[in-house]
């Protein structure tokens, strides 16, 4: 009787376990291992978050060890700016000239990986909130009636990127 008992339990972790690997496996497939930084920390950087912003740069999320970093890079200029310090960083190893390289290589070009601004939309009734992820934490705030770049969607909310890093609005906030 206690064998049967402990089968159950014992198949559900199972299939807790496969079900978790699965998912780490698909969380990193849009990571980008930089290297090490002359810090000694791990650069990472998150392929998904790449978007243009510019004719010349691209707003993307890197790691620095476990820190998550929201960034600009201005590609011909060779520099990034981290959000929300606004700090202007040139590349110090060779972890973060990959990591700029690997960045700007989504710059402009059809066959390029970048994704283009699916469109623009007005936050036609402000103050409207725009958040790190649907229903997360607040980035920032669009206080006047304002014209916004939207990527793509995920169920109400558009991804945007007003605020430097992507960042999501609810749908009842724009109007197209």
């Amino acid at each position: 009787m206690n064998i049967r008992r402990l089968k159950a339990p014992l198949s559900l972790l199972v299939v807790f376990l496969a079900w978790g690997e699965e998912s780490a496996a698909t969380a990193q497939v849009n990571n980008f291992y930089a290297g090490t930084a002359s810090n000694g920390q791990a650069v990472n950087v998150d392929l998904g978050s790449i978007r243009q912003v510019s004719a010349s740069s691209l707003d993307f999320t890197y790691y620095l060890g476990d820190l998550r970093v929201y960034a600009q890079a201005n590609c011909p200029g060779s520099y990034w700016v981290s959000f929300p310090e606004r700090q202007v960083n040139r590349p110090q190893s060779s972890a973060t000239q990959r990591m700029l390289s690997k960045v700007c290589s989504y710059l402009g070009g059809s066959s390029s990986p970048a994704r283009s601004s699916t469109g623009a939309a007005l936050v036609f009734d402000p103050p409207s909130n725009i958040r790190s992820s649907p229903n997360g934490p607040i980035l920032c705030s669009v206080r006047s009636r304002t014209m916004i770049n939207v990527y793509g969607r995920s169920g109400q909310w558009y991804a945007t990127d007003f605020c430097g890093p992507q960042g999501y609005i609810h749908e009842n906030q724009l109007r197209f």
